[in-house]
């Protein structure tokens, strides 16, 4: 078995097992052993309770059911904070988790799995420490769009569709999915709206009057609204108050009652994007 395929499964386990079951079902090397014993033993910790002041570059640890979920606050939005999920699973990195030093243990920031948490659900979480200023740059350059690649020193491998690194990705994702919503819970239906990450291949070189504004999927319209710098997801009526999952670019969002609108807000100017492109990187399906 391959050292990644172990410490692959060694994740898996860590995740949908307890202790007892990893223990029976694998020989698990001493170091994969120790962290999953580990991690068991934070869940039991009772820590003292500081309250720290909410800040841009705090790190947090959380848990839903037995799952640790470290994240880092990467920006606030109104009364939502949007924060970048952490593993100390770096082994499972790929080129864009940014690799950094928390309290002497390796972390990687997942800059492509942002989700929403509101003050009450931080000050719940235990305080864990502060991202280097240095590697917050980093995050926040490569975000932006500033630079086009981590510095090779500080990310993870480069990592090919379907290898352990990406099936990593994948449940890094589902684990905070329903955290990812909280906006569109936080909203009134006809006002969803959506933050679109930054996406450096959606960018066009602009030719004047040429640009288009429409652009048409299987079952939706995308129009860009100019005036108000965001773009217009049209749902057809069928679909309309169904349930149904979304995606668009890396995620997923699942919807309990489909609007006819939702709102696109990229980071970019509206005219940037290829709306076209866009478009090739949604989906929308009816859910029973």
């Amino acid at each position: 078995m391959r050292e990644i395929e172990r410490i692959y499964l060694a994740y898996l386990n860590e995740i949908e097992k307890s202790l007892e079951d990893i223990e029976t079902t694998y020989k698990l090397d001493p170091s994969s052993k120790e962290k999953i014993k580990r991690l068991f033993t934070l869940i039991n910790i009772k820590p003292e309770k500081k309250q720290e002041k909410i800040e841009i570059g705090n790190i947090y640890l959380t848990f839903e059911e037995h799952i640790p979920i470290y994240y880092i606050i990467y920006d606030q939005i109104d009364d939502l904070y949007e924060v970048l999920k952490m593993s100390d699973w770096v082994e499972l990195g790929n080129e864009n988790d940014l690799l950094t030093r928390i309290n002497d243990e390796w972390f990687i920031v997942e800059t492509w799995n942002n989700f929403y948490l509101t003050a009450d659900q931080i000050n719940r979480s235990i305080f864990y420490g502060k991202i280097p200023k240095e590697d917050f740059d980093l995050v926040r350059k490569f975000l932006n769009g500033e630079i086009k690649e981590l510095p090779r020193e500080k990310r993870g491998l480069t990592a090919s569709e379907g290898s352990y690194q990406m099936q990593f990705h994948k449940k890094e994702s589902q684990i905070v999915r329903k955290y990812k919503l909280l906006p569109l819970e936080q909203l009134p239906e006809f006002e969803n709206t959506i933050e679109l990450p930054p996406k450096r291949e959606l960018l066009l070189e602009l030719v004047a009057g040429k640009e288009k504004t429409t652009a048409f999927g299987e079952n939706f319209v995308l129009h860009k609204d100019l005036e108000n710098n965001r773009i217009e997801l049209i749902l057809p009526k069928e679909l309309q108050g169904k349930k149904g999952i979304i995606t668009i670019l890396d995620q997923t969002y699942q919807i309990d009652h489909i609007p006819e609108k939702i709102y696109l807000k990229p980071t970019e100017e509206i005219k940037k994007i290829d709306v076209e492109k866009l478009a090739q990187k949604i989906s929308v399906r009816e859910t029973k």
